[in-house]
């Protein structure tokens, strides 16, 4: 910078003096002019006083004589200087918002030291701290924490001199600030949040403010991510989600989520609302039972938004269409209770109920059927049956429900061969709500079992089937003792692989030698082999058995049975009913019969014999 300077002296001698100017003892100007008589002037004129002239010596020196020495008159030159220079400290590049920051500006040059003042953008900055000024130079810091709008203003750091305020220096930089997406969310402008009903259109608004900007943005419904397909009429444009012909099932809760390098954010969550006509709440046909003469409350629930303003009834049947009027029934917001009475067969059919609400009628109405109800017919076709894991299962064919929703129960009666006295315990009670098929799992060896099986509704049960009593034998009459298996050296082995040998040789040709002896005496007995389900009988003490099934389907019992069909003990052997017509009686004869003719002996001296035999079994597990 550069200023104007102006200085003059006058000097009186006889002669007249000379009079010159001297910057630092250097005559920068000789040139001087009469002002009076003996008088002499010498204007100095400085036109670029400059930053370098600061402290610079002017002397006036004036001289008529060598007799004496020159006279002169000095001033030193003082400068008020602007600052030189502003600038800041290292600085990040890219601030991340919310995180402190510690500004610093440095001035240089200014005569006296510079004053320093902060903006951001037009707005003055506080300053926590004082300025520390050293000679000509000025350093001030500032901490500053950035916010998100402050992405892409400027920090100014100013340096002036009081003295010279036309002077001010200034240093700025523009902000580049990061951070994680801010995102909100809100339905469309032209969308009235309260009058969204089934079939509009709907669509969000998901404003994400975002630096660097969002690269992501998912979806949630009822905070579960929101799969976006034009099948389902569900589709993204840039960051609108839009929701074309809305059904009740997309009410709920919505939100976004936006992602950037700095993170990720989730926006507020905004319901949506969708109005829709009533519709029953159950989409199937109620099936009610209920006997003549008897009052049954119907009830008719719907969903409805807003709530049901009204209801109506109807009934029909085979021949004619009812309204019922309103006093028959009671009616809220959710619900309707009709009252019925059914008196005569006409009065059973289908009961139609129908609700309204602001948003329309219901279009396809809950349907209830009037039935005749009454106790479960009882369960048929029953079997027992052991499978491939050692398991018993009992399976029956369900009869009539009575018009009622049924259940089957099963209860199983456990009594030990070895007792002697005549008694039951509960072993295992079963229900099942769809069909009579039980599995008992593995059952102990020994045990004679009872089952019973029945169907119950809300009417009453069934009469129960009593299927026949049935035990398995024993493991050890069947799989026969373990064997204990020694760890001995391999040639001990080898010798009694060779004595074993010899032994089961000799055990063949005897068992050959035995066989045709006792074949005719054993061709009635039943063969060793899986399993056998026995059949008991209890009288006086005494257990009868009698196998009760075939060679070829050995785990299957047949069922249609009753008690008193059962054979009965007279003089040690059994005894069948006259009643040769039943089917279970008259098969096990049947089958008896074969046997003896097979046997070429009486029916009589086979049933004796096998009478016999089963006793001779029964006393060996007694």
């Amino acid at each position: 910078m550069q200023f104007d300077y102006k200085d003059r002296y006058y000097f009186l001698g006889n002669p007249p003096p000379s009079v010159v100017w001297l910057k630092n003892n250097q005559v920068v100007d000789d040139e001087c002019e009469h002002a009076a008589i003996n008088a002499m002037e010498n204007r100095l004129h400085w036109p670029s006083v400059s930053r370098q002239d600061f402290g610079s010596v002017f002397t006036c020196r004036a001289s008529n004589t060598k007799l004496m020495d020159p006279r002169q008159a000095s001033v030193v030159l003082d400068l008020r200087l602007p600052p030189l220079t502003v600038t800041f400290s290292a600085i990040d590049e890219v601030l991340v918002a919310d995180r402190r920051y510690d500004i610093q500006c440095n001035s240089a040059g200014s005569r006296p030291p510079a004053s320093i003042t902060w903006y951001r953008n037009d707005k003055k900055l506080p300053k926590m701290k004082q300025d520390d000024v050293k000679e000509n130079a000025t350093s001030s810091e500032m901490t500053f924490v950035p916010t998100t709008d402050d992405n892409g203003k400027s920090i100014t750091c100013r340096a002036e001199n009081p003295q010279v305020p036309k002077m001010a220096l200034e240093e700025n930089f523009i902000l580049k600030v990061v951070f994680a997406p801010i995102v909100s969310l809100r339905l469309g402008n032209s969308i009235d949040p309260n009058g969204i009903k089934e079939g509009d259109d709907v669509y969000f608004d998901c404003h994400v403010k975002a630096n660097p900007p969002s690269t992501k943005l998912t979806w949630y419904h009822n905070g579960a991510t929101l799969n976006l397909n034009s099948s389902t009429r569900t589709m993204k444009s840039d960051n609108n989600l839009v929701l074309q012909r809305v059904t009740r099932n997309v009410a709920g809760r919505y939100a976004c989520r936006a992602t950037n390098s700095e993170g990720e954010s989730y926006s507020n969550e905004l319901s949506l609302r969708i109005k829709y006509a009533p519709g029953c709440k159950t989409d199937r046909v109620m099936v009610i039972g209920a006997s003549r003469g008897e009052s049954m409350d119907v009830p008719c629930e719907v969903d409805a938004d807003p709530p049901a303003k009204g209801f109506r009834w109807k009934f029909n049947n085979s021949g004619e269409t009812i309204d019922i009027g309103p006093e028959r029934y009671i009616s809220n917001g959710t619900s309707s209770v009709l009252r019925y009475t059914p008196v005569a067969d006409l009065d059973y059919g289908t009961l139609s109920c129908w609700a309204m609400n602001g948003v329309g009628h219901q279009s396809v109405p809950c349907l209830f059927q009037m039935v005749a109800a009454g106790k479960p017919q009882s369960v048929h076709n029953c079997t027992v049956r052991n499978n491939t894991d050692g398991a018993v299962d009992v399976q029956c064919e369900p009869g009539y429900d009575g018009g009622l929703q049924q259940v089957f129960v099963l209860e199983v009666f456990a009594e030990s061969l070895d007792s002697q006295t005549d008694g039951e315990m509960l072993y295992r009670n079963m229900t099942d709500r769809t069909s009579p098929r039980f599995s008992l799992g593995k059952v102990a060896l020994g045990v004679l079992y009872t089952a019973r099986m029945y169907a119950a509704n809300a009417k009453g049960k069934s009469t129960a089937v009593t299927l026949p009593r049935f035990s398995f034998p024993s493991s050890e009459n069947q799989m026969g003792f373990g064997v204990e298996v020694l760890k001995v050296s391999p040639i001990l082995i080898t010798i009694l692989s060779v004595c074993l040998f010899l032994i089961m040789l000799v055990i063949i040709v005897i068992v050959k030698l035995k066989t045709a002896n006792s074949r005719k005496r054993n061709s009635r007995q039943p063969s060793g082999g899986d399993k056998q389900v026995i059949v008991h009988q209890r009288s006086n003490g005494q257990v009868a058995s009698s196998i009760l099934e075939t060679d070829t389907d050995p785990d299957l019992i047949q069922v249609k049975y009753d008690p008193s069909d059962a054979p009965k003990m007279r003089n040690g052997g059994v005894q069948f009913s006259d009643d040769a017509h039943d089917p279970s009686v008259a098969g096990w004869i049947a089958a008896n019969a074969a046997v003896a003719q097979t046997s070429q002996l009486p029916l009589s001296s086979s049933s004796s014999s096998s009478t016999g035999t089963l006793r001779r079994g029964t006393a060996g597990t007694a």
